[in-house]
């Protein structure tokens, strides 16, 4: 493949993830108020947040300041993103290979971001040589993110398809997004193994998308590497991988939304708006028929068989 094909379809994958991610974090940061209950614990109520409690405790908590320890929460985030903490003591069996897999990914994401560097300082002149942190740290960050990667995708592979409770509840797609990702941490190995010079390769390549031009001589293995790297952000967006957008909302705006409703506030507006659509479950014990809202439902006290009269 020559090296004008390979940047015209660098250019048009990451022109795919970088348009699909916007899209859709912006769906999910659109979607409507959660269904609103008070969930413990809430890591940012301050001197609470221990033991599950809430600013609801307090006697007359309306007429007082609501404090929040936000060093709490950046502890618990810290956590959850690095250890996947909950994952941990829900689920032991799979924190074995998804910690690794996890793990690796975030090496790459640093590898990815030296790359980056790399490519500006080789556009500014600057070669390998004389950028110690590239040249040394980019083959080693990237080659233990590798090694991590492969190690979780393989056992997460074999863990969900020989696992009956897995099994069922795994889609097909989640198969294949793990193998797409082991034959990027594959390639990824062998190139770091086998061609001298990695660094130096890599920072070309990024450079070369800066400036639209690619160095001819990146060997084949690292362009295949690097196309399968691309590959995987281009249909990551369409994925169930988008679940570490999904999970700051599910944490901010769902778990650990505790934000009183005060009257003629966006999120009254918003609330009222939505108790104000028209139901149209089937199920019995709700009674809907299409046109009566939510606000009818819950103040209709009529019992289903008065209502049938």
């Amino acid at each position: 493949m020559s090296a004008s094909t390979v940047l015209l379809l660098s250019y048009f994958l990451l022109a795919i993830f970088v348009l699909a991610f916007v899209i859709r974090t912006l769906k999910l940061a659109r979607l409507p108020v959660h269904l609103r209950w008070e969930l413990s614990p809430v890591p940012h109520e301050k001197g609470k947040g221990e033991y599950g409690g809430s600013y609801l405790e307090e006697v007359d908590w309306w007429t007082k300041p609501r404090e929040k320890d936000l060093v709490s929460e950046a502890i618990y985030m810290f956590k959850e993103i690095l250890f996947l903490k909950a994952l941990f003591e829900h689920n032991r069996k799979l924190w074995w290979f998804s910690y690794p897999f996890h793990f690796g990914l975030y090496l790459l994401t640093a590898a990815a971001g030296l790359m980056v560097l790399g490519g500006v300082a080789s556009v500014a002149g600057m070669t390998v040589g004389e950028w110690a942190l590239v040249d040394r740290g980019l083959p080693l960050l990237a080659g233990v993110g590798y090694g991590l990667g492969a190690i979780g995708a393989v056992g997460l592979f074999f863990l969900r398809w020989t696992d009956d409770g897995m099994r069922n509840s795994t889609a097909p797609a989640t198969f294949i997004n793990l193998l797409v990702l082991l034959a990027m941490f594959v390639t990824g190995l062998w190139a770091v193994f086998s061609v001298s010079g990695f660094a130096g390769h890599t920072m070309g390549f990024a450079g070369g998308l800066l400036t639209a031009s690619l160095p001819p001589q990146i060997p084949g293995i690292v362009s295949a590497h690097l196309l399968f790297a691309l590959i995987f952000l281009a249909y990551l967006p369409f994925t169930q991988m988008m679940h570490f957008v999904a999970k700051y909302f599910t944490y901010h705006e769902v778990r650990w939304d505790d934000e009183p409703v005060t009257a003629g506030s966006k999120l009254d507006r918003e609330l009222k708006k939505l108790l104000n659509q028209p139901v149209t479950w089937a199920a019995p014990h709700i009674r809907a028929d299409g046109k009566k809202t939510w606000v009818d439902i819950a103040t209709d006290t009529g019992r289903p068989e008065e209502s049938a009269k």
